[in-house]
């Protein structure tokens, strides 16, 4: 299951006493245990209500003794495991991580079998792995008839919309169709996508209208959003379409400012100026909208009609010695020779 329907069974009481969190996006992982968290202790915990041991070095006998011990100062007796090595895949020679025997070893899980088919009424344990767990691991197949299991995929541009949206709701706001398609384009950017910043993002965004104001519209997003470097390498696409260079050199060497090497801006005016060149080229043959999106990988509806919109503007010669300028200005900076260009 998702950091969603993770949180859909807390709400309707669904507890368990068993979690795996694992994959690559921290940031899923985190909320997660948040979120467990809270459910558990809904009037807050202290420091003392959770113990929080690190898996690399946590022996099984070791973890077996901590769920059976009767917590004194506390209900619950809730552990956290961060880096459960124990779900990860093996290692390359094949042998189990660790320096007990392949027999002892076995003998090991199968205690730990035991214990997850029985846990202590008063104990609940959170395993955290902030990477793919192995599925085919016996464990991890025992484990996942007692327990509950959260993947954390890394977010991508095509998927950012479940994550957004949950994120207006916690914020209490909407976004328009301008904005949300602004705030897509500008997300398709990033090389990683770094929910944790988006969120700190979004969480500013919101204060800066305030309670009363609800709309997110593209001014608002963009004005708030000026310092990330992928606004304004969207911005100075916006700006090149527009025939208004001295902003474009201006977002240009704002990137730069902001600690963006040179490679990745040029290659991204490359990317743009090819996508325009061949939208123009596919207007002239005929193709309009969904047909001409298909042509050139674009699906959004409000991306195909702002793409034609932009290459009306240039002609096709125009886009296309762009295009091989820009081209060999991206291959000498990548091999070092820019200065020449």
């Amino acid at each position: 299951m998702n950091f969603g329907e993770l949180k859909t069974r807390l709400k309707k009481g669904d507890i368990s006493q068993l979690y795996l969190l694992s994959g690559e996006e921290a940031y899923y992982i985190q909320r997660a245990e948040e979120a467990i968290l809270n459910t558990l202790f809904p009037e807050g915990y202290n420091v003392e209500d959770v113990q929080i041991v690190d898996g690399t070095s946590l022996s099984i006998i070791d973890f077996v003794g901590m769920v059976e011990t009767v917590p004194f100062f506390s209900p619950k007796n809730v552990i956290i495991v961060r880096d459960a090595v124990m779900f990860k895949a093996k290692n390359k020679g094949g042998e189990a991580a660790g320096k007990d025997s392949a027999k002892q070893a076995s003998a090991k899980e199968e205690r730990l079998y035991k214990l997850f088919a029985n846990m202590p009424d008063f104990s609940i344990v959170i395993f955290e792995l902030r990477e793919k767990a192995d599925g085919r691991k016996k464990l991890y197949k025992e484990f996942s008839k007692h327990a509950q299991i959260m993947e954390a995929v890394p977010v991508r541009a095509y998927n950012i919309d479940e994550w957004l949206q949950g994120k207006l709701q916690e914020i209490h706001k909407t976004m328009d169709r301008e904005a949300h398609a602004y705030f897509v384009r500008a997300v398709s950017m990033m090389d990683n996508i770094s929910l944790g910043f988006l969120d700190k993002e979004m969480e500013k965004l919101s204060l800066f209208m305030g309670a009363e104001q609800k709309l997110i519209d593209r001014d608002t997003l963009v004005q708030v959003f000026s310092d990330v470097p992928e606004i304004n390498g969207y911005a100075m696409n916006d700006a090149i379409s527009n025939h208004d260079i001295k902003k474009a050199l201006y977002l240009f060497n704002k990137q730069q400012e902001q600690g963006v090497y040179i490679v990745p801006i040029i290659s991204q005016l490359v990317y743009f100026v090819r996508q325009m060149w061949q939208a123009k080229t596919m207007l002239n043959k005929g193709l309009r909208d969904r047909a001409l999106g298909q042509a050139i990988g674009v699906s959004h509806p409000f991306f195909i009609k702002k793409i034609i919109r932009e290459c009306q503007g240039f002609s096709e010669e125009i886009l296309k010695n762009a295009f091989l300028q820009l081209a060999e200005c991206d291959l000498r900076a990548k091999t070092g020779r820019l200065d020449n260009a």
